[in-house]
């Protein structure tokens, strides 16, 4: 049996960025016109392509005006983000690197998905050095759902490692949607309170666990063990 465990970025690996939601602010003035602030919205959980969406349907943008130059306010957005993450300090949260070390020694197949397009995610990782670890994923760019990311990540583990139909699959994350989401792509979910979400919360949403962080590396490994 092979132990596969996705993590979510944001607010569970590291601090929320700051510059990430600067760089997608940015890009919606300079492609829609139109001058915001990400907190119109509750964005909390949102990939990134369903931030700028709900951000411009709040304004009243057409669908037709909003998917016409989507992709551009990508391209826009992770280019805007790549000089950003060149001066910001990212964050690490604690316990993350021994267990990501743990796990990454007693050989289970660590992956990302994340609401984070994909190079912005790739930016924040390597400048801190942890990219590399991390053999899979899905990210913001590939879908707007993030139940459909769960679902990419396992199907590019599936392409990458020999995998049979024995594996025991785990996400992790920091908000309701990572809970449900997983829940709907089939895989157990984890959850961590180093977001804004409460244990209740995370429970209320599927977590078959909720952990307060990553102090306790041997604890989360027993979970994940099935103990």
């Amino acid at each position: 049996m092979r132990y596969l465990v996705s993590f979510d970025i944001d607010n569970t690996l590291l601090q929320s960025s700051t510059g990430h939601m600067e760089s997608l602010i940015c890009a919606i003035h300079d492609v829609y016109g139109l001058a915001t602030r990400v907190d119109v919205i509750n964005h909390h959980g949102m990939t990134d392509q369903e931030i700028i969406i709900k951000i411009l349907e709040k304004y009243d943008v057409s669908h037709k005006a909003i998917w016409s130059k989507l992709k551009q306010c990508r391209d826009l957005m992770q280019r805007h983000y790549v000089q950003i993450v060149q001066s910001e300090n990212i964050v690490i949260l604690e316990g993350v690197l021994k267990l990501l070390g743990k796990l990454d020694q007693e050989g289970f197949l660590l992956g990302l998905v994340t609401g984070n397009l994909e190079p912005i995610a790739q930016a924040k990782l390597k400048k801190i050095g942890i990219f590399n670890i991390f053999k899979f994923g899905g990210f913001g760019s590939d879908h707007i759902s993030r139940t459909e990311l769960v679902k990419i990540a396992i199907e590019r583990a599936g392409r990458l490692f020999d995998l049979d139909k024995n594996n025991q699959v785990y996400h992790i994350g920091d908000a309701p949607q990572d809970m449900r989401a997983a829940r709907e792509a089939g895989v157990t979910p984890i959850g961590v309170t180093t977001g804004i979400f409460s244990a209740a919360e995370l429970r209320s949403a599927g977590a078959y666990r909720v952990v307060p962080n990553f102090a306790n590396a041997d604890a989360i490994l027993k979970i994940l063990r099935g103990g």
